[in-house]
Order: structure tokens, then C-alpha cells, then sequence
């Protein structure tokens, strides 16, 4: 079965979602490599070359109960198609890692902090590698302790907790 946007990981933590251009997968599970990531992240795998998978994505992301916060987006380079997603979504998007891309890649969403891992490659890596996965996870780990540092940490389990 084909399978275009699959999750992993508790709903009320914070969710990486990951704009993956490669062909359908035979498997509904989020690649190997980022499952380790899922004790820490809900981690949502977007194979957006897959019929409906944007639409799919633009619907949760409208679904203010779908993703736990803060939502941080991977993509390679600036594929319009995503870009117009995440444009819609702003709001509700920290920050987009672009990997294995020049800078000024997604200079052109405001309010959503831009941060480039890995360098300018032709062409780029799989986003479903080892080492794609440990720089995106530097890069988040990076995003959470700037807003900890600034006071800034909107996740639904906090605001559930206080509740």
C-alpha cells in the first residue's frame, strides 16, 4: 500500500514534519533513521510527490488538534507547492529547516525562522539518512534552546497541564 503522510510519536509533544520529495513508500512508517526521534517529537513524514499528500497535510495543519507545538518543517530547497502550505500555516509553523540547500532558501515566510543544514549538494541528500537526521535534530535542539532561553515554549501538553 502507498502511503503518503504517516506519524509517529505522542500527540502532545512537539511535531517535526518532514516535506519528504521521494517517490511512495511501500511501508506506512516513518523511516527507520527518525524513530528515535519519536520519544522526544511526533514525527509526521510527508511524501508530498504523492497525490493528495499536500492536501492531506494543509488539512492537519489547519487542525489546530492534530500536531502538538511547536511544529518545525524539514524541506529541501523551496519547493513552491510546500512553500504555499506552510505560507497558509504560518502561524502555526516555529521554524523551517531547509537541508543540503543555499541560504535565502525560505526567506520568504514571515514569522517563520529559517534554518539551512548540511550544505548546497546536487543533488541533496535523502532526507531519510542517518545523517540528515542527527543535523535536523541539532537544528531543533538548537530551536527549543533559544525559546527556553526567551521563555518561549508553546506546547500543548504545558497548556493542558495547567488546566
Amino acid at each position: 500500500m502507498t502511503t503518503a503522510v504517516v506519524w509517529d510519536g505522542a500527540p502532545h509533544l512537539p511535531t517535526v514534519l518532514v516535506f519528504d520529495p521521494a517517490p511512495p513508500a511501500e511501508t506506512a512508517e516513518i523511516p527507520q533513521s527518525w524513530r528515535a526521534l519519536t520519544d522526544r517529537r511526533q514525527v509526521v513524514w510527508c511524501r508530498f510527490a504523492v497525490e493528495h499528500a499536500l492536501a492531506e497535510t494543509d488539512r492537519l495543519l489547519g487542525d489546530a488538534d492534530a500536531f502538538g507545538r511547536p511544529i518545525d518543517a524539514v524541506v529541501h530547497g523551496d519547493p513552491p507547492d510546500v512553500l504555499d502550505v506552510l505560507r497558509r500555516h504560518a502561524d502555526a509553523v516555529r521554524a523551517v529547516i531547509v537541508v543540503d540547500s543555499g541560504p535565502g532558501a525560505v526567506d520568504e515566510l514571515p514569522g517563520v525562522r529559517a534554518v539551512a543544514v548540511g550544505r548546497p549538494r546536487t543533488p541533496p541528500r535523502p532526507l531519510d539518512g542517518d545523517a540528515v537526521c542527527a543535523e535536523v535534530i541539532s537544528a531543533l535542539d538548537d530551536l527549543d534552546t533559544d525559546d527556553l532561553a526567551e521563555g518561549v515554549w508553546p506546547r500543548r501538553g504545558d497548556e493542558e497541564a495547567r488546566e
